[in-house]
């Protein structure tokens, strides 16, 4: 599920902020989070439970190197093979900005070879923005921008985060994986993960010290909006199939501008390729 908080995160955000941007609730250009800021959500955050004081845990403990503690991520939510068992998956929710009143339906595939596919529809704005990669073009098509070829930035985002065994963490998709420290995040005490892409880009990631499972994630997010720096914050993990999948999904934007995503469904191994097939649209512009 952590290849999904990606996508979600980056487009599922940027598409939603369209959206609000289209019906004049918020401006088009987000501004800026600072990774170091702290979040504006506060004790709105879900909290499992207590964690124990930060300074106890870090003082009885060296830090685990990223592969360890990434190892324990991947038994959490059900292990290896539970995740390599699986070729597809489709899921259906619901996405909101919080506190805009603006709520979309969001429709998500994925599959082996790294093809993604995020559908999110309006239908109080008569909306619909569709983003994909399937293997080798990146696209997106929505009313403000029409049909598009991703390029640059854009592009290298969605290569790197399309990696349907992402919640592996496959060594030789990254340059580096460090434990930075143990931190709060969300009201969790978490061992920051730094992960630096072949391609460069970088993420950081929370994975809970108690239970080993992964509570969010802070990076560069690009769209043709321009780049914002993102935090999303996982939680309400529930079983589908094998596999456990945080069903609510944070992530703040900017100041005032948060989007949540809430998953009602997942099923495995029953997408049509067909599902990543280009729009006709999207081939006419590769002529």
């Amino acid at each position: 599920m952590r290849q999904r908080i990606h996508r979600l995160s980056a487009a599922g955000g940027a598409v939603l902020f369209l959206a609000a941007s289209s019906a004049g609730a918020v401006p088009l250009l987000a501004p800026a989070l600072s990774l170091a800021q702290e979040s504006p959500l506060g004790a709105e955050l879900p909290l499992a439970q207590e964690s124990p004081p930060l300074q106890d845990v870090a003082a009885a403990q060296e830090l685990p190197p990223a592969q360890e503690v990434i190892a324990r991520y991947i038994e959490a939510i059900g292990g290896a093979e539970a995740i390599r068992g699986h070729s597809s998956t489709q899921g259906r929710g619901t996405m909101e900005l919080l506190g805009q009143g603006i709520t979309g339906e969001v429709q998500f595939y994925a599959a082996a070879d790294d093809k993604s596919l995020l559908v999110v529809s309006f239908a109080d704005l008569g909306i619909e923005i569709r983003t994909g990669y399937n293997g080798e073009v990146g696209w997106s098509t929505d009313p403000m921008t029409g049909e598009r070829i991703l390029q640059g930035d854009e592009l290298q985002q969605i290569v790197d985060e399309s990696d349907y065994y992402s919640d592996l963490h496959d060594p030789s998709r990254f340059q580096s994986m460090e434990t930075l420290e143990m931190t709060e995040f969300a009201g969790r005490l978490t061992y920051k993960v730094r992960l630096v892409y072949n391609s460069g880009r970088e993420s950081f990631e929370y994975f809970d010290v108690e239970n080993g499972r992964l509570v969010g994630e802070e990076s560069l997010q690009y769209s043709l909006m321009g780049a914002v720096n993102v935090r999303a914050f996982a939680s309400d993990y529930q079983q589908f199939g094998d596999i456990m999948v945080p069903t609510k999904i944070v992530q703040e934007l900017g100041p005032g501008q948060t989007v949540q995503l809430t998953i009602s469904s997942i099923e495995y191994d029953n997408v049509d390729p067909s599902t990543f097939a280009l729009p006709a649209s999207i081939e006419a512009l590769l002529r």
